[in-house]
Order: C-alpha cells, then sequence, then structure tokens
C-alpha cells in the first residue's frame, strides 16, 4: 500500500498547488468585473457555484447523495457553520481586491498559513520539524515588522488571515465530500444571495449594469470559485494539515505580484520587507520538510 499512497500523495500535493495558482489568479478576473458592486459579484459567485456543483453532482449520478447530506444532523452541523465562513471570506476577498488592497489580502492569505500551522499543531496534535517552527517564526516576524511599519491595524490583512483556516478547520472536522460539501454551502448560501441581489442591487453596478460581454465571465464565476474549492476539499483529508498551510504561500506570492505586475497596486517598503522574511521562511520550511520527507508526504495519509 506505500506505493500507492505515495502516488497518490503525488496527485494530491498536484492538485493543491494547482487549487493555489487558480487562487493566486482569481484577483485579475475579480477586477474584469470591476464595474459591478462587489457584494453584487459575491451574490452572483453563490448561485453560480451552486449550479455549477449540482450540475456536476447530476451528470455523475450522484444526485441522492447530495439529498441525503441535507438530511444528516451530523454532517450540517459542521457545514451551516461553514457556510457562513465560506460567505465571509468570499465577501471580504471580492470586496478587498476590488476595491484596490490585493496587496493587504496577499498579506493576510501570507499570515493563514501560519495560522492554520498553528491550529495542526494544537488540534491535529501534528508534529512539527525544528526548522518548520523557525519557518513560521521567521515569517511571522516578517509580518510583525509590516504591521509596526504600517503605522495601523491592517484590518483586512488580519480578517483574511482568520476567515479561511476556521472555514478549513470546520471542514476537516465534517470530512465531508468535497463537491457535495460545497453543494450543501452554496445551496444554503444560494436563498439570501438571490434575494440580495434583486432587492439591493437591482440597480448599477447590479443587475442592471449587465451587459451582453459580462454574461459569460459572470456564468463562469461559479467554476473559477468551485474548481479551486473542490481541488482544496479533495486533498484536505489527504496531506498533514501543515503542508496544506505552508504550500497555501504559493497563492498568496502570486496574488502579491499580480497586484503590482498587472493591477497597478504599488509595493510599499513595508510590504517589500514582509515579502522578504515569507520567501526566507519558506527556504528554511523547506529545508525542515527535506530532513523529514517520510513524515511530510506519506505521514496522515488518509487520516480523517
Amino acid at each position: 500500500g506505500g506505493a500507492v499512497n505515495l502516488s497518490r500523495t503525488k496527485k494530491s500535493l498536484l492538485a493543491l498547488l494547482l487549487c493555489y495558482l487558480i487562487w493566486g489568479l482569481q484577483p485579475i478576473y475579480w477586477n474584469l468585473l470591476g464595474s459591478f458592486n462587489s457584494m453584487f459579484i459575491l451574490c452572483v459567485r453563490i448561485v453560480m457555484s451552486m449550479i455549477f456543483t449540482w450540475l456536476y453532482l447530476i451528470c455523475s449520478g450522484r444526485l441522492r447523495e447530495l439529498l441525503a447530506a441535507f438530511r444528516n444532523k451530523k454532517l450540517m452541523k459542521y457545514l451551516v457553520p461553514a457556510s457562513v465562513f465560506i460567505c465571509a471570506d468570499w465577501g471580504l476577498f471580492n470586496w478587498a481586491v476590488m476595491n484596490g488592497h490585493v496587496l493587504d489580502t496577499a498579506l493576510g492569505y501570507y499570515m493563514n498559513p501560519m495560522v492554520i500551522f498553528i491550529i495542526g499543531l494544537v488540534l491535529f496534535r501534528e508534529r512539527g520539524h525544528l526548522l518548520e517552527y523557525i519557518a513560521v517564526g521567521v515569517a511571522f516576524i516578517g509580518v510583525l515588522i509590516t504591521t509596526v511599519q504600517y503605522g495601523s491595524f491592517p484590518l483586512i490583512s488580519v480578517l483574511c488571515a482568520i476567515a479561511w483556516p476556521i472555514y478549513a478547520t470546520v471542514k476537516k472536522a465534517a470530512n465531508a465530500d468535497p463537491i457535495i460539501s460545497i453543494a450543501v454551502e452554496t445551496t444554503l448560501l444560494a436563498p439570501f444571495a438571490i434575494a440580495a441581489s434583486v432587492t439591493l442591487f437591482r440597480g448599477e453596478g447590479g443587475l442592471a449594469s449587465i451587459g451582453t460581454g459580462d454574461i459569460f465571465p459572470l456564468i463562469c464565476s461559479g467554476i473559477v470559485t468551485a474548481t479551486p474549492m473542490i481541488l482544496y476539499t479533495y486533498v484536505v483529508n489527504d496531506l498533514p494539515f501543515k503542508v496544506v498551510g505552508i504550500l497555501q504561500y504559493t497563492s498568496s506570492t502570486i496574488s502579491f505580484l499580480c497586484g503590482i505586475l498587472f493591477l497597478n497596486e504599488e509595493a510599499t517598503p513595508a510590504k517589500l520587507v514582509m515579502f522578504a522574511f515569507i520567501i526566507a521562511g519558506l527556504v528554511i520550511f523547506t529545508a525542515g520538510s527535506f530532513k523529514k520527507q517520510k513524515d511530510v508526504l506519506p505521514d496522515n495519509i488518509g487520516a480523517k
């Protein structure tokens, strides 16, 4: 079974990296829809993600499984709060990237792997190599220096740092099928999203602003949203929690570069200092991972 496990681990790692690549490039996608209100885009994301996941499950003959999930009280105990946290995470992210705060979200998502790493150690009793602890320390110092140099509390960054790890922890506890859980979460949110669209976003920046050229990117928002979520939840139980957390630095880095190169945001010295510390932390973490490769890869395979 070792070879099968290792091959599955490699697939899981590739799926996770693809997931983080899509997430990293998302700010560019949401900026294409910059003429709309960011909360209207959140509503569209929710409804389109629901439609996309339901269609996927119907086509793969799993509709009965989805309907059974709604009747599973034990599962719903986790998926109801999960839907609230994912709504908060998406809403915060959409508002931030559509209002010129891509670098702030990147800073927040740089912090949240550390939050996930700590959750993994505390709640799931995962073991860390000394170099991994040092790496998190180095990254944390970078974030701290940046916070001090900001001269104000980076609220957007801190909220981004907290929302996703809470969601990830609830999802790990639920241990639900990835596509089923995303379908359930978006279905729970959809009535609120539709009601908000019809009552709050009828005019400019909402329904009234939709032109012919906007229809396709709006419809595709469901695919852009749900695909990385499916990939993420597919692998979250296959890999050690801390590896999932630390690899998330890749999506933050892609977003950070997108903000500077394509969305004309300014990389202040404080943000560049943080970036340098994060990269240094990543190098140290990678060294620690190589030193205990057996633990990082096959450990926790299929752990529930």
